[in-house]
């Protein structure tokens, strides 16, 4: 499906970083599962603070594909006009059931 595999550096600080304005907080702690910025004032869990810097870094990293559209296609008119018809009702020298054996539908 044309998908990108971006792999983050071991040592990236995703958990240690501020997903909202990037300040840094290198003594934050495993222990701590409170990200609290001290620049922005930005409280997050840190697993949710990392996921949304891993978000970024991935967005950075590989082509901007939110808006794309794909590749024009081009349709073809099949020259009949769409109607709307009761459920049941078949079109003019239609019955909907079987033809009968040697008849063409």
């Amino acid at each position: 499906y044309g998908s990108t595999l971006v792999v983050a550096d071991r040592w990236y600080p995703s958990s240690k970083t501020c997903s909202g304005c990037g300040w840094r907080n290198p003594s934050l702690t495993l222990s701590e599962r409170t990200f609290t910025c001290q620049s922005c004032g930005l409280v997050l869990d840190r697993d949710h603070n990392a996921a949304i810097n891993l978000h970024h870094l991935v967005a950075a990293s590989t082509p901007e594909t939110e808006n794309a559209r794909g590749a024009d296609r081009k349709t073809r008119a099949s020259g009949r006009v769409a109607g709307k018809r009761e459920p049941g009702t078949a079109t003019a020298g239609q019955t909907g059931g079987a033809s009968p054996r040697g008849e063409a539908a």
